[in-house]
């Protein structure tokens, strides 16, 4: 018995190694393109309201922040002080995202800042028994990303209620956006000649566009089923990662910052990768004995 459940921490050890370190690396490039597009802080929100946030994005402020952001990934890629290293890379998170819907970016990057929270909960909760840690801080990650989209979900029963999906004609306002958005940021033309073609293919496709927005919001709202245990939230993972590619398809709208976290810590297609290598690995060894016998 001993002996199984020393593979079975092993194994959880591994899939904790296969959400972290991708995991690490989507912050860092996220952080990097928020941090470079040097934002000001014209509408302060949240926390800006009560720190001028403004100073950690020039100057000696932007040098600091970077140096410490980098230094957090290393120690949380180091398994060093997890307690305190989770705790900063929220509190990172939190200022550096919020300083960046302070000045009119939404692209729900916070995502990552309740994703750090509830690991540094798993941590602080669970620091005198490891054995338990080594489970916790991963099911707390799916905790924390299902009930990110079951809010969007329920916020949006909230905005329009039950008939969301029927109002699926506004759509073509977000996709104009989307667009628009990416002609005035990169000055491309054929920006503005998707927009068109893409508001003409939903405006002829609504009854299509309507059962894809069912489907989203009933996936959205049922998110917290996900967290019952890790098996079925991969299956669910794969459901909503199919959402993700027909957002994408019908609007052009990728929520980079929902999107990745969820597949790597729903799906964790690199853990997935190990044990199928695993698998095929350990079939290749017994073959090699019979032949040998």
């Amino acid at each position: 018995m001993k002996i199984i459940k020393t593979l079975k921490d092993c194994i959880t050890d591994i899939e904790w190694l296969c959400i972290k370190i991708p995991l690490i690396y989507i912050w860092i490039l996220v952080i990097r393109d928020s941090l470079r597009d040097g934002y000001s802080v014209p509408l302060p929100i949240g926390i800006c309201k009560i720190i001028n946030c403004g100073i950690f994005l020039e100057g000696f402020g932007l040098v600091l922040i970077s140096v410490i952001a980098f230094a957090l990934s290393v120690a949380y890629l180091l398994d060093f002080k997890m307690k305190w290293t989770t705790l900063g890379l929220f509190c990172v998170s939190v200022i550096i995202f919020t300083s960046e819907e302070s000045s009119g970016i939404l692209k729900r990057n916070g995502t990552f800042s309740y994703l750090f929270l509830a690991q540094a909960f798993a941590y602080w909760i669970n620091k005198a028994n490891l054995v338990k840690l080594s489970y916790s801080r991963i099911q707390y990650s799916i905790q924390a990303i299902t009930v990110g989209y079951f809010l969007s979900g329920f916020s949006k029963l909230m905005d329009t209620g039950i008939t969301w999906p029927l109002d699926g004609f506004r759509i073509t306002l977000q996709v104009l956006k989307s667009f628009h958005y990416k002609y005035y940021t990169t000055l491309e033309l054929n920006q503005l000649i998707k927009a068109n073609e893409f508001v003409e293919f939903l405006t002829e496709s609504q009854n299509l566009l309507v059962i894809v927005l069912s489907a989203t919001l009933i996936l959205e709202l049922m998110a917290l089923t996900a967290a019952i245990n890790k098996g079925y939230a991969r299956i669910y993972g794969f459901f909503l990662l199919l959402m993700h590619i027909g957002i994408y398809h019908f609007m052009d709208v990728l929520i980079t910052s929902f999107a990745f976290p969820m597949v790597i810590i729903l799906i964790n297609p690199f853990f997935l990768t190990v044990l199928l290598f695993n698998k095929i690995s350990n079939k290749t060894k017994l073959s090699s004995l019979n032949n040998l016998s």
